[in-house]
């Protein structure tokens, strides 16, 4: 029904007199379909910058390879500057009218980068045996392939033994939301072509910080691991075998709602096109943080591998909420190659920075929690950045 009101709108207009909208026609870029049609050098000698570029929709989709800047800290850790390998997708929709004139541009981005600081250590029972043979305690039937009740006695899924990793993690969920109108200039005397742009860019930068320590009895008489809570001191006075991981998260949600310029130059030489391009945005960050600790005890009836989990117990705090507001600035700069393969594909590769230059709210891993859980913040926190820098690869269809 959309399509229908569309095609029909437009074609009203059309007879209108009308020539800056589209073409009704979703597909005018290639109404034959030949996409894979082979392209020859001889053809493309005898065709100008302006008539190699393209019109009507196009579509490219990109793998991002990039390393991502850790958080600074008010206590100096000495990470500050260090690079943590990540990944992500950047997926571009857009069309440009027959004329070559203008445009519009739609674009996704989602890149992820973390790192883990710590160590694996084994936990009393390093081993549910029970598990190992499709008969645990409380097992859930032979349909079930012999899994427990209660998964958190069982060995780790996928290592068939029972361990935590403890220490620092960090994670910076970045997604990326792009509209802009784009303009085509007239080639220049050697052939290449700008496409300034302007539009509105919404980001949300997710910054997580997970801090975990373990804390166990050793031996048959040992101390208990420190517990704070009256009711656990009762519950747990008759028991040696102990182990207690506590859990601190801490998330950071950055929204931001920006203005963005930019431009892309671009130049086609035989079966390549070198391009770069420059986006730049600026406008409000909402900030919120929020953090929780968890606190999970577990008992078993021995230490030897094969010991029974006779409790486990999990307490939560309720999780505390901070919000702000910041100026936000930040820049994100390309630089590409493409090969030409059929008359409709190209396969390309370079280099990407993305620069969330200021204004943004991470983590201090350096700063922790009080005893009492509440979360010890500094301003500087409030007005930090993010940098990740690496190589892209991908495919692109009519650009």
């Amino acid at each position: 029904m959309l399509l229908a009101l569309i095609v029909g709108g437009a074609n009203a207009n059309a007879y209108a007199g009308d020539p800056q909208l589209p073409p009704a026609d979703p597909f005018e870029f290639d109404p034959d379909f030949q996409w894979f049609e082979p392209i020859y050098g001889a053809d493309m000698l005898d065709m100008k910058p302006a008539k190699r570029a393209h019109t009507g929709w196009y579509a490219t989709y990109d793998r991002l390879a990039l390393y991502g800047k850790r958080p600074d800290s008010v206590n100096k850790l000495g990470d500050e500057n260090k690079l943590d390998k990540g990944a992500g997708h950047r997926y571009d929709l857009g069309y440009m009218d027959p004329d070559g004139e203008a445009g519009y541009l739609f674009s996704y981005t989602d890149y992820e980068v973390g790192a883990f600081d710590g160590f694996r250590i084994d936990r009393i029972n390093r081993l549910n045996d029970e598990n190992l043979d499709g008969e645990p305690t409380f097992a859930l039937g032979a349909t079930r392939f012999g899994l427990p009740v209660f998964p958190e006695d069982g060995n780790v899924f996928g290592f068939s033994r029972r361990f935590y990793d403890v220490g620092q993690f960090n994670n910076m969920d970045l997604d990326s939301y792009e509209f802009m109108k784009t303009w085509r200039m007239e080639p220049y005397h050697y052939g290449g072509i700008l496409e300034p742009m302007l539009g509105v860019r919404f980001l949300r930068a997710q910054d997580m910080s997970l801090s975990r320590t373990y804390g166990r009895t050793r031996e048959v008489g040992s101390d208990v691991p420190t517990v704070n809570d009256a009711y656990f001191e009762d519950l747990l006075e008759n028991t040696d075998a102990i182990e207690r991981l506590t859990d601190r998260v801490s998330e950071v949600d950055n929204e931001l709602y920006t203005v963005q310029f930019g431009f892309r130059y671009f130049k086609f030489q035989n079966r390549f096109r070198y391009s770069a391009e420059f986006r730049g945005f600026t406008g409000l960050n909402l900030q919120c943080l929020r953090q929780q600790q968890a606190i999970t005890t577990t008992t078993y009836d021995g230490f030897d591998i094969g010991s029974d989990v006779t409790q486990n117990l999990v307490t939560k705090d309720i999780a505390t909420y901070h919000t702000n507001e910041e100026f936000f600035i930040g820049y994100e700069v390309r630089a590409e190659m493409s090969y030409q393969l059929t008359k409709m594909f190209h396969v390309r590769c370079g280099v990407e920075l993305i620069d969330l230059a200021l204004g943004l709210w991470r983590n201090d891993r350096s700063l922790g929690f009080r005893e009492q859980g509440d979360y010890v913040d500094s301003g500087e926190n409030r007005e930090q950045s993010f940098l990740a820098v690496g190589g892209t690869f991908g495919i692109e269809m009519n650009r």
